[in-house]
């Protein structure tokens, strides 16, 4: 069976693949919030300048931006659910490690 032939998700699996989306989109939400709103303890934690500290919002942003455009090759190379698979336990495992830091 080809990607177009699957049929479209219906009932509980429905559901559950849009608590699944649902849960990943507000990680990146999530992450997000905490870094803007920590910025001043961050930095000052950190013997940091606030001009230093936005970096780390900068270099999310752009890390974010970056691969955006090659999902779609990514998604060819291994799959979609594969690939989402993937960037879900990157992305955790990727935040605990930004969490347990003690510097920048």
């Amino acid at each position: 069976m080809t990607s177009s032939e699957h049929k479209p998700l219906s009932g509980m699996d429905l559901v559950i693949a849009a608590i699944i989306l649902s849960l990943a989109n507000f990680m990146v939400v999530l992450d997000t919030t905490i870094a803007n709103v920590a910025m001043p303890t961050i930095s000052g934690s950190m013997g940091v300048s606030t001009s230093q500290g936005t970096w780390i919002i900068t270099s999310y942003a752009v890390a974010e931006a970056i691969t955006i455009p090659l999902t779609g090759w990514l998604v060819r190379q291994v799959g979609e659910v594969r690939l989402f698979m993937i960037c879900v336990v990157a992305f955790v495992l990727f935040s605990v490690c930004c969490g347990l830091s003690w510097s920048l």
